[in-house]
């Protein structure tokens, strides 16, 4: 057992609004959860189990609540394999990774396999890009979270495109949301490079502070509902969400690659009300984004590995949904939506026995 902290534990508690603020700044205290590193028990029952570890974005984020259940999954159902978690930054570094077998499992955004593989964005300038990431495999997918765009109650922004010659934090540094955002921005008629709107990389939390003094006019965040970084800063000021407009989003969805990987969400007053105890504002419906993640391992994980991981997951998914609210989404029938990649011979026996997938 091993003290960590994060998201994984939040949804442990409640889920509710002051269970994510309090897991922002002090759970680390409190919560005892395995990592997935066997224990002296499991050891004895699983001599020489398959050891492999789950690189993930942050240790707050739900790919980390994903890994810590599923360690303790596998442990109890002696599927053989022992899991930790770790988290080692962007979906960029988790994609190598993964392809130079510096981990085992790594998780990115659907369409970022399309990225890596054309050289696009981050994943330029790899002469060999094609078939650097021709060993990636898919295990599953899964819903991770909707983009958030806050600002300051009664700042008379309400979306995107009012944020013509202010500032945004774009997301963290590394990441690939600023990407998106610096795109969807675009779509509302605003040129981050021009200096039509200041557009910032920095750490959730650093932002949240910029925009509760007044140096920064908007903020996003990526997570679920509710996002613990929103709801720390809402018990010290009265925030709001805003969203992107119809129009920008089919601009969008004409012009980004990949960009039918983004599905519109609809985030209503009422859903932020029971999210956030009424601590932020939103007087119509907030339209905004989301993508699938991807799970994704190393063409040369074994069969065997790669089913006893989806397996386990998916034989004991109530145990994932009982510890975190945020993973909730998660269904068998969904596994593999959306995946950008082929999917493990191993991963794809199970789903091919559930009935998920065609022989």
């Amino acid at each position: 057992m091993t003290t960590i902290c994060g998201r994984a534990t939040r949804g442990v508690l409640t889920g509710a609004f002051r269970a994510a603020a309090v897991g922002m700044a002090a759970l680390c205290a409190t919560a005892t959860i395995s990592t997935g590193v066997l224990t002296t028990t499991t050891a004895a029952r699983a001599a020489d189990p398959a050891r492999v570890t789950f690189a993930t974005i942050s240790n707050t984020s739900d790919e980390y609540a994903l890994g810590v259940a599923w360690s303790t999954l596998l442990d109890k159902a002696d599927a053989g394999v022992a899991m930790q978690v770790a988290p080692h930054g962007g979906t960029s570094k988790l994609l190598r990774g993964v392809v130079d077998k510096d981990w085992e499992i790594g998780i990115i955004a659907s369409p970022h396999l399309l990225y890596a593989r054309d050289g696009l964005f981050m994943f330029k300038g790899r002469g060999d890009t094609s078939k650097y990431y021709d060993d990636v495999r898919v295990l599953l997918t899964l819903e991770s979270g909707v983009a958030h765009y806050v600002v300051r109650a009664g700042s008379g922004i309400h979306t995107l495109a009012d944020l013509k010659g202010k500032s945004i934090a774009l997301g963290t540094p590394g990441g690939f949301s600023g990407t998106i955002n610096e795109a969807l921005l675009a779509a509302h008629g605003l040129d981050v490079h021009g200096g039509d709107v200041k557009g910032q990389y920095v750490e959730y939390a650093t932002a949240m502070d910029e925009l509760r003094n007044g140096t920064m006019d908007a903020v996003y965040l990526w997570g679920g509902l509710p996002q613990g970084a929103v709801a720390s800063g809402a018990l010290q000021s009265e925030l709001a969400y805003i969203g992107v407009d119809d129009a920008a989003m089919t601009g969008f969805h004409k012009t980004f690659p990949a960009a039918d990987y983004y599905d519109r969400v609809v985030i209503t007053p009422e859903m932020l009300k029971a999210a956030y105890d009424g601590h932020v504002k939103a007087d119509a419906p907030v339209k905004s984004w989301t993508t699938r993640m991807q799970i994704i391992v190393h063409r040369d994980m074994p069969d065997d590995v790669a089913y006893a991981l989806v397996k386990a997951l998916w034989t004991h998914i109530d145990d994932v949904h009982a510890a975190s609210r945020e993973l909730r989404a998660m269904t068998i029938e969904s596994a593999v939506q959306s995946a950008s990649g082929i999917i493990h011979p191993g991963a794809k026996r199970f789903y091919v026995e559930q009935g998920v997938m065609k022989p």
